[in-house]
């Protein structure tokens, strides 16, 4: 994808349930950034008012070239390839992957490679989009799964990231997420091809117990294991707890019910077979007669 004015974003740093905004709040200010991603530069303005000093990173050469105009410097890359190690020798305060990681084919390696650049007590701020949004549930759910031009199915995404799934590749790397921010959308609110009228009300009922079923972005900062105390912030204090969607049904009525409809499969294969037989076929004109008699 090249560089066009449409694909750029206006970012309000003040905004409530934003992925960008949230990003700009976790990284402060005063700081050396180091910008993964960072596209024309629509954060990377926003980081350098806020009095950081960035370096950005950038697959696309048209939109490097525009993020130019705030960066200190802009490489040129893919980091697919290229490790950021090569790039730059650091030391950063931040690492900022912002909607970066989906993209990559192996996101705990350039973790890796990205932790040798942090500063001691650096972090990484990091934003994934979260795969068991309510919406994603119910559309495999309903047997899709299409990709699209943009959104939580990106054609361009290669790894899905659930809550659990996110803390695994931090803690891989040796990070513990310190901080988070959620960016939230109700049911029905992507435009993921489900038909969002069919789903029954005790099933919405079921994925809404879980408390991040909403949650559409994850937007955390990320801290070396031994350079913090605090506890893990994506480690559940508790599992959901899931209500029942079988009408409290129980096992020995479940076992009824199987029973009852392997007779009736079995009643209908002799029906079925009789209907088939020789007999029968031969038994057709005279039924056809009494049925119309019998209207008479």
């Amino acid at each position: 994808m090249s560089w066009r004015p449409e694909y750029d974003v206006v970012v309000d740093p003040t905004a409530e349930n934003n992925p960008h905004a949230a990003a700009l709040r976790l990284v402060g200010g005063d700081a050396a950034v180091l910008e993964v991603g960072c596209w024309s530069g629509y954060v990377t303005e926003h980081l350098v008012a806020a009095g950081n000093r960035v370096v950005g990173v950038e697959l696309d050469a048209g939109a490097a070239q525009r993020a130019e105009r705030f960066a200190e410097r802009v490489h040129v890359a893919d980091i697919d390839v290229t490790p950021l190690s090569t790039l730059e020798a650091g030391p950063f305060d931040v690492v900022l992957f912002g909607d970066v990681l989906e993209h990559l084919r192996d996101p705990a390696v350039t973790l890796a490679d990205a932790a040798t650049l942090l500063a001691p007590g650096g972090r990484f701020v990091i934003s994934v989009p979260h795969v068991a949004h309510v919406d994603v549930r119910m559309m495999l759910l309903q047997g899709a799964w299409e990709y699209q031009d943009d959104g939580l199915l990106d054609r361009t995404h290669l790894r899905w990231f659930t809550r659990e799934g996110l803390r695994l590749l931090l803690d891989g790397a040796g990070f513990v997420a310190t901080a988070i921010e959620r960016v939230r959308t109700p049911f029905g609110s992507s435009s993921l091809p489900f038909d969002s009228d069919a789903v029954p009300h005790a099933l919405l009922a079921y994925a809404a117990a879980d408390d991040e079923a909403y949650t559409l972005q994850f937007v955390v900062e990320a801290k070396r294991r031994g350079e913090t105390d605090h506890d893990d912030v994506l480690i559940r204090a508790q599992r959901p707890a899931w209500p029942s969607i079988g009408g409290g049904v129980d096992d020995d009525a479940l076992r009824r019910i199987a029973e009852l409809e392997h007779e009736r499969d079995a009643l209908q294969a002799e029906v079925d077979a009789w209907r088939n037989s020789k007999l029968a076929r031969a038994a057709a004109p005279l039924r056809s007669v009494y049925a119309r008699l019998r209207r008479r």
